[in-house]
């Protein structure tokens, strides 16, 4: 008798869901005129895309390179935002 049933997850599904929300957090970011809070964003986007590359690890099919080139661009954007908010 079994009491739990196996439950198969869909990395596919949780990838795509997690990439709509990165995107709308970039937007935002790339909208934001305060550089604290365009910062801050751009500090959640670099989590947002390590969660990314933890679900492609797990089993989502998408492509590892170009989700690392994305966000190693997002960290440039970052140390930019941080540069600028320092000086201000």
């Amino acid at each position: 008798m079994r009491l739990f049933k196996k439950h198969k997850i869909d990395y596919n599904l949780q990838f795509k869901e997690q990439y709509k929300s990165l995107n709308k957090i970039h937007q935002q970011s790339l909208d934001e005129p305060d550089y604290k809070i365009k910062a801050s964003l751009l500090q959640l986007c670099i989590v947002k895309y390590q969660q990314l590359l933890d679900l492609i690890d797990k089993g989502a099919s998408f492509d590892r390179h170009h989700i690392e080139t994305l966000k190693k661009s997002c960290e440039r954007e970052y140390k930019e935002v941080k540069e600028i908010n320092e000086n201000i």
